[in-house]
């Protein structure tokens, strides 16, 4: 079987993907692919990442996202379903949403690809109120699509907001505003553009 990254055949496996689940990247990818677990706050709800934002995953994300590179999905998760699970257990996910453009363009839904493996039940009703992507802006018009969330849903239990990255934090925060004040909320993402 080959990487889906470097392509080259894989020859060494780790214990558990021998024993448990294959992982989708040769040993050597996944000692690049680096693994920084961060937890942080973000207006004072529990936030964590897991990996270092660089070029390679900038490279994998983009690959995946971008290029329709379906099989990526089972990369970023490898190894941490079995933590989340069950550190985030009776936790509802509800996903940061995309640009209707970007998800017909892509043909899948991204984030729901990734973390659909956790097999959690998910919170519907959070959209954007214009279509406005934060792909090329910096940090300031970020902030200012802080106000473009909005949540129609009514379920006000335990929710998990899960994204791939997180740079400024305009896009939770802004999503944070507003779920309903009785949820109890959590954060997790991929990776961070920033250390804590």
């Amino acid at each position: 079987m080959k990487c889906l990254y470097c392509d080259h055949e894989k020859k060494k496996e780790s214990l558990f993907s021998l024993l448990i689940k294959e992982d989708p990247l040769c040993v050597k990818c996944r000692r690049r692919m680096k693994f920084h677990h961060q937890r942080f706050k973000i207006d004072g709800k529990d936030a964590e990442t897991f990996y270092e934002y660089d070029s390679l995953f900038k490279d994998l994300l983009l690959q995946y996202k971008e290029c329709g590179d379906e099989a990526l999905k089972d990369v970023f998760l490898y190894g941490l379903s079995d933590y989340i699970k069950a550190k985030y257990h009776g936790y509802h996910l509800l996903y940061a949403p995309s640009t209707l453009e970007k998800r017909k363009q892509r043909g899948f839904d991204h984030l729901e690809e990734i973390y659909g493996e956790l097999k959690m039940a998910k919170v519907n009703g959070l959209s954007m109120k214009n279509e406005l992507s934060q792909y090329g802006k910096n940090g300031r018009e970020r902030v200012k699509m802080c106000d473009n969330y909005r949540f129609i849903g009514d379920y006000g239990g335990k929710i998990l907001i899960a994204d791939d990255v997180i740079t400024t934090g305009s896009t939770i925060k802004g999503i944070i505003k507003v779920l309903p004040k009785t949820a109890k909320i959590k954060i997790i993402a991929l990776a961070s553009a920033k250390k804590y």
